[in-house]
């Protein structure tokens, strides 16, 4: 039996792109709160898994592999840290993997899960808000049609109430499009647009959906729509305002009793 500090398995959904960047400056700032825990990390897109593999970069392992590869080694307990920005269907399939984990699991939650979350991130995104009164800020986040969409609503919510057309959110799916965000921003006499990704890493929804020079993206959209459209590469994950509500989560985790199905 492995009597050591509990590992962290880390879960994110991972990434086809060199945005693995991102994971690895996290990694270094996780490893620098928790020094005295084993950092571990697991890949929760079964399509990014299987990009990675067909491009010859190896075997991402899932949170079911790491959480059995610690079993294996003797450890009796791990906190299981997702690195999600929601409660989503990713998120959800993690939960049931670790709840049927021979180890026991304490639960990390995703970026946004309480109000103190949604505040910070306000407070962060307060300093993003360009100077010039015809300029704004939009972000682009992946969307989906699971229950969780209430996040994304919320969110925006707060923008408007907080920053009113400064700062907007969109969404890829099962949200607002670019031609919704365009007529708020039009109304609003905005000219010129930071289009960033509202993502853990710029991977490759950011370089197909958001920035690329096609039809049916955000930046043609929006230019389109005649805004002047600045694309910049950086996911949410290099920032340090986001990475610290991370910690604060896996701080929580530790402190937390155990996932029951109970």
């Amino acid at each position: 039996m492995n009597t050591g500090t509990i590992p962290i398995v880390l879960v994110a959904s991972g990434t086809a792109t060199a945005a693995s960047e991102t994971y690895q400056k996290m990694d270094t700032v996780f490893r620098r709160h928790f020094p005295a825990h084993e950092i571990c990390w697991a890949y929760s897109s079964r399509a990014i898994r299987s990009r990675v593999r067909a491009q010859g970069g190896g075997e991402l392992k899932t949170p079911t592999a790491v959480l059995g590869d610690l079993a294996a080694r003797g450890y009796r307990q791990a906190v299981v840290q997702s690195l999600h920005l929601i409660c989503g269907t990713e998120f959800h399939h993690m939960v049931w993997s670790a709840a049927r984990s021979p180890l026991a699991v304490n639960l990390g939650l995703p970026l946004l899960s309480h109000p103190e979350d949604f505040s910070d991130v306000m407070d962060w995104m307060a300093a993003l808000v360009p100077q010039d009164v015809r300029e704004a800020l939009v972000w682009v986040g992946h969307g989906t049609a699971h229950p969780s969409w209430m996040t994304y609503d919320l969110l925006i919510r707060h923008m408007r109430d907080r920053f009113q057309e400064r700062v907007l959110l969109g969404l890829i799916k099962e949200g607002p499009g670019p031609g919704q965000v365009a007529q708020i921003l039009k109304m609003a006499d905005v000219r010129r647009v930071t289009l960033r990704p509202l993502m853990l890493v710029a991977g490759a929804h950011f370089g197909q959906d958001i920035a690329r020079e096609r039809s049916g993206s955000w930046k043609t959209e929006l230019e389109t729509a005649g805004l002047v459209v600045a694309p910049r590469a950086e996911g949410v994950g290099l920032e340090p305002a986001i990475q610290a509500i991370f910690v604060r989560h896996i701080q929580a985790a530790l402190a937390a009793k155990p996932l029951t199905l109970t």
